[in-house]
């Protein structure tokens, strides 16, 4: 697909815009007084009561000293919210000691390899998320290339569990048995500029998922979003193993798993789910 001069200049220019957003008001956005400011508005839109769903918490730990930023997320539920995290073999008994004692906290050791999205799939495959009505998938993102990347990670945080009504209201989207995938729209890519070099593969994987006609792109960039696991069936009934994946190497675009990051929505339109924004627009 050949994008005309124009419009890669204006996807480029919407996307430097959104990290000028994203480092001024952004900034401010996860400062303290924002957000207890937030909390206090949220009053004034209550939901209509806590959603009645099986809620679990699901992360890659590469880096361990932002797991307890992904722990303390559920403290915003009530009740057993589980949460599993999976962590790279030579990082994965500090985290194993960091969480010891805490209830309902699992730790999965895995091969360094195909980043969060690998592992994510193992669990996946292993049913790991079958009781849940409703996933939150998350990772401890840093992107070291980028120079906004903690910023983008305290954002999508905040954005998909930040505040307790808010995502109470977040939530309300999977009562509805439709809604596969739940996502900030900030971080949802439709622009042709965002094939990058992952087009062909992404078409394949579509092809072997029997989606090929829903093989479009959208997708939430940095893969974190909240899911209904039957949503996104089409991805584990392909059994990718974690062999499937590239060797690390600090690639940033091209493999595998930035191919399956863009099939996340595409195996859900398949099986005739929607995906939604965070205030419950269909994207």
């Amino acid at each position: 697909m050949t994008i005309s001069i124009e419009k890669r200049f204006l996807a480029v220019a919407s996307h430097y815009w959104q990290k000028f957003q994203i480092n001024t008001i952004g900034r401010l956005f996860v400062t303290r007084p924002a957000q207890s400011m937030r909390h206090a508005l949220n009053w004034i839109r209550l939901p209509s009561g806590i959603p009645n769903l099986r809620i679990a918490i699901t992360a890659h730990v590469y880096y361990v000293e932002l797991a307890l930023d992904i722990i303390r997320l559920r403290n915003l539920f009530d009740g057993f919210v589980p949460v599993f995290l999976t962590a790279p073999l030579d990082r994965s008994d500090q985290l194993i000691d960091l969480v010891r004692g805490m209830p309902n906290v699992f730790v999965f050791p895995c091969e360094n390899r195909g980043r969060d999205i690998a592992p994510f799939l193992n669990l996946l495959g292993a049913g790991t998320f079958d009781a849940f009505d409703a996933v939150l998938k998350l990772h401890t993102k840093r992107s070291p290339h980028l120079i906004d990347g903690n910023l983008r990670r305290k954002l999508l945080f905040t954005m998909l569990c930040g505040e307790r009504f808010a995502t109470y209201r977040l939530l309300e989207s999977f009562k509805d048995p439709a809604t596969g995938l739940v996502g900030w729209e900030k971080t949802y890519r439709t622009d042709p500029w965002f094939w990058m070099a992952n087009r062909d593969r992404v078409l394949d994987v579509a092809e072997r998922m029997n989606a090929g006609r829903y093989a479009k792109l959208g997708f939430f960039e940095g893969s974190m979003f909240w899911f209904r696991p039957k949503a996104i069936d089409a991805v584990r009934d392909l059994r990718l193993s974690s062999e499937a994946f590239e060797a690390e190497a600090g690639q940033l675009d091209g493999t595998l798993h930035h191919a399956i990051e863009r099939c996340f929505t595409i195996a859900a339109w398949a099986r005739g789910y929607t995906v939604r924004d965070i205030s419950g627009r269909i994207l």
